[in-house]
């Protein structure tokens, strides 16, 4: 079980990235199948989000209520389709950065080579950023989607 602290209105943010154990770094069958059923079920649990894929590694972010991001994660936890998972950063949120995405998604490309560059990477590995770096390159390249 993950410890929030009191959030407003009980809404929390987790942060979280992983290796994926599907063959490539694209856009899988697999990630396919992830997306479909994310949007699914956050949208009947209040999620809401934000996924970064590349070079074999997700990067993400929930919102919701406490109860519910928990709910979620653990979910995500026990999937089998990735690995070494890492909590980049969790707790309460005083609103919502992704409020009309039940689950967006983003393929890292060549154009994202100059924000990764900033956070000092120099390929995506997002399991070794810190909370705000994690939530500046997550609302950077969300805020690209953003009509």
């Amino acid at each position: 079980m993950l410890e929030f602290d009191d959030a407003p209105k009980g809404l929390a943010r987790l942060i979280y990235a992983s290796r994926s154990l599907s063959v490539g770094a694209g856009f899988s069958d697999d990630v396919r199948t992830i997306l479909r059923t994310s949007i699914h079920q956050n949208r009947m649990s209040a999620i809401t989000g934000f996924l970064v894929i590349g070079e074999g590694r997700f990067l993400q972010m929930l919102e919701g209520p406490v109860a519910e991001v928990e709910a979620t994660f653990e979910r995500i936890r026990r999937d089998d389709r990735h690995t070494d998972l890492v909590v980049i950063a969790q707790g309460p949120a005083d609103r919502r950065m992704f409020r009309d995405w039940n689950m967006a998604h983003h393929q890292i490309v060549a154009a994202d080579r100059m924000l990764l560059a900033t956070a000092g990477l120099s390929e995506f590995r997002p399991e070794t950023l810190d909370g705000a770096w994690a939530l500046r390159i997550l609302t950077s390249l969300g805020g690209r989607h953003l009509r």
